[in-house]
């Protein structure tokens, strides 16, 4: 007998980030299992354009702007998604920033612009802060909710040079484990998956990993639909490494 591992049933679902590869990825997923969908991005256009084809072929998706730095915008958001779909079911809290030094890579502790640093903690770990303060008291009204929040493997291991991300994506991790704490007799689950390097197009080689290559946003977004299912339902502060193996340490044997 089939068994389908991931089943959604009137499912509303909130997505931040969903302009970036990982958060399109598991709205398409979600789509798939036809979940409907709330899209957010700073930039409700550029989201707008990604999922055009999905809105084509009757998706019941649609885009809305959240500035997650903005606790207005955040709940001004989620009470526009309340209204015009009636609930939510899950929130996936994937908007972030890896940093601001794209250009110029890692950057020592001692050499960071406390501004900068304010910035990217105020986006990956306050972000999803305000996230969840508006949302819960309807997911507990409701005695259902399912929150994933995207941390990364920077939160298990470290990773010199970013620090500020680290050290981001470590408090969301023991925020995810706390939350889930408070609200498992709710009937709300929280929990968490940390990307390792995922590729921004074509699958490539990556020596720091087990498995010797990078990962695809829809391997990422697979384990963030699984926990916003109805199976995941026993699983609570759960972290889940998707990196090709970097958290078992250096890839450093070829047996």
């Amino acid at each position: 007998m089939k068994y389908d591992i991931c089943s959604f049933e009137n499912r509303v679902a909130v997505v931040t980030g969903a302009g970036g590869n990982i958060g399109l990825a598991v709205c398409r997923q979600l789509a798939g299992y036809g979940v409907r969908i709330a899209a957010c991005d700073v930039d409700a256009k550029i989201v707008e354009e990604r999922i055009a084809d999905l809105k084509v072929a009757g998706v019941d998706i649609r885009a809305y702007s959240m500035d997650v730095l903005s606790r207005k915008a955040v709940f001004d958001a989620i009470a526009a998604i309340l209204s015009d779909f009636g609930k939510i079911d899950i929130m996936i809290n994937n908007a972030g920033v890896w940093n601001h030094r794209d250009v110029i890579g890692r950057q020592r502790f001692e050499e960071m612009d406390p501004a900068e640093w304010k910035r990217l903690l105020e986006i990956d770990l306050d972000g999803v802060f305000h996230c969840c303060q508006a949302i819960l008291p309807h997911m507990i009204e409701r005695g259902y909710g399912r929150i994933i929040n995207t941390t990364s493997i920077a939160g298990e291991v470290g990773l010199p040079g970013y620090a500020d991300y680290a050290a981001a994506k470590a408090g969301l991790i023991m925020f995810t484990k706390t939350l889930a704490m408070e609200n498992a007799k709710k009937g709300i689950t929280v929990n968490c998956v940390s990307p390792g390097m995922v590729a921004r197009g074509e699958i490539v080689a990556e020596p720091g990993t087990w498995i010797g290559r990078k990962g695809g946003a829809d391997e990422m977004a697979r384990a963030m639909v699984f926990l916003a299912a109805d199976e995941s339902g026993f699983m609570t502060g759960v972290d889940i490494p998707v990196d090709g193996g970097r958290i078992l340490g250096p890839h450093n044997c070829d047996m």
